[in-house]
């Protein structure tokens, strides 16, 4: 009997990443998306095609009630559901100066408050004397904060204190640790330009592999001794203090490789 992942934002993206290569292992995967169906299914047939398993699971992480009572509605006793990765994100930008009740909101509900509830419904969902792990997937900026994308990094910063304060309140049932990646992927509003400068921002001068953060969340599925952790997986990018000065060193070290 294969134990169950449900991973949010499993379509594309990281989530793929860690939905393919965690299937690979043999873990079946509850593959969450929000509206973009035809990648979910592309995404589920390329796990089925490498002698994986899982299923579609639709659902709109903005709304309490549709993720209220989720896991129970979707488990399959064949493969019960023992694991949550939390990869869905909202990103969009706004600031200090401009955001909205809309924007501030919309990003707490899915990126923080989700997250909350989901971790909740599986320490209520798994039986007792058997255990868990919830992995909330955060982001390199809460080791070394600006104010860039005011309401994301906030609900991202939240979510690296809930991480901690999630283990120390679920345990030993349920082991709740993070992953902070790097810039790993360019987003759809970034240049070519903008993004091979941002990602040579880390000592080892490359952009973060996604592999790198599938493989680490399996370490994190397995090891159970590892509880109420972070993980940067960002190239010690954690370690810098983004000032003009990075930046230089960043534009040298993409220089070198031309």
């Amino acid at each position: 009997m294969a134990e169950g992942v449900f991973i949010t934002a499993a379509c594309k993206r990281i989530g793929r990443y860690l939905a393919t290569r965690i299937a690979a292992e043999g873990y079946y995967i509850y593959l969450h998306y929000h509206n973009i169906q035809k990648d979910a299914e592309e995404t589920l047939k390329s796990i089925k095609d490498k002698g994986g398993d899982g299923c579609l699971v639709q659902c709109d992480l903005s709304q309490y009630d549709a993720v209220e009572g989720l896991l129970n509605r979707i488990n399959n006793p064949d493969h019960p559901i023992r694991h949550v990765i939390n990869n869905a994100s909202q990103f969009k930008d706004d600031s200090f100066l401009n955001f909205t009740a809309e924007s501030f909101s919309s990003h707490q509900n899915v990126n923080l408050r989700a997250p909350i509830q989901l971790a909740r419904s599986l320490y209520n969902l798994i039986p007792h004397g058997q255990n868990g792990s919830v992995i909330n997937i955060l982001d390199s900026k809460v080791f070394s904060l600006n104010a860039d994308f005011m309401s994301y990094s906030l609900s991202k910063y939240a979510l690296f204190g809930a991480t901690e304060m999630m283990a120390q309140a679920l345990s030993p049932k349920i082991r709740t640790n993070g992953i902070a990646p790097g810039l790993t992927l360019i987003s759809s509003t970034q240049s070519q330009e903008n993004f091979a400068l941002a990602s040579h921002l880390n000592f080892t001068g490359e952009p973060i592999k996604p592999e790198d953060i599938a493989e680490t969340a399996l370490l994190l599925l397995k090891t159970t001794s590892i509880n109420g952790v972070t993980i940067p997986v960002d190239g010690g990018q954690k370690m810098m203090n983004f000032t003009a000065d990075i930046v230089n060193v960043a534009k040298g070290i993409l220089n070198e490789k031309d």
